[in-house]
């Protein structure tokens, strides 16, 4: 790893939401707390939110989360495949980290970033909540956010070990 490059990381997380579940056909719905593991996105050992908070200079983390759960491999292993970059074309491309705690959809509003993948470095630029609101700006840039930049090498690691993690049957196919 080179001098000032940062570390990714992820963390497992217990997230919670409170929901409904119907009691037969014309009973009331009661509520229910559903849990499910998380993998939070950290830099240099802080969660990406707290990244968020600092450089906004909000008092909060923003409640949004990442997207890649063990309970649905499937859209974990898409976001990772945005991360590592195969979705790339020619220039940079945005990628979505954190997306709305309750339903995970990009329809709500997320927090991206430019994904830049060059020979020995992979960057992070261009922080902003990206709006799917019609007529709105499609991103609001996050003031004072830095640029990160991770070893190419380390990061592609990172990302295929969580990659097995998530689903060591998918993991196996060449990425």
């Amino acid at each position: 790893m080179s001098p000032g490059q940062n570390v990714l990381s992820f963390t497992e997380t217990i997230a919670k939401r409170r929901t409904t579940k119907r009691v037969g056909v014309f009973r009331r719905r009661s509520a229910v707390v559903l849990t499910q593991k998380i993998w939070n996105i950290q830099v240099d050992g802080m969660p990406l939110q707290e990244w968020i908070r600092d450089w906004s200079g909000a008092q909060d983390m923003p409640a949004e989360m990442a997207d890649l759960r063990s309970s649905f491999p499937a859209a974990g292993l898409l976001r990772i495949d945005h991360l590592l970059g195969l979705e790339q074309g020619p220039g940079p491309q945005r990628v979505g980290l954190l997306f709305c705690p309750i339903c995970r959809n990009e329809a709500c509003g997320y927090l991206s970033c430019e994904l830049h993948v060059e020979e020995d470095a992979v960057t992070w630029t261009r922080f902003g909540w990206e709006d799917t609101v019609a007529g709105s700006d499609r991103t609001t840039p996050i003031a004072g956010a830095e640029t990160l930049s991770f070893d190419r090498q380390d990061y592609r690691a990172t990302l295929l070990a969580l990659r097995q993690q998530i689903s060591p049957a998918e993991a196996s196919a060449s990425v």
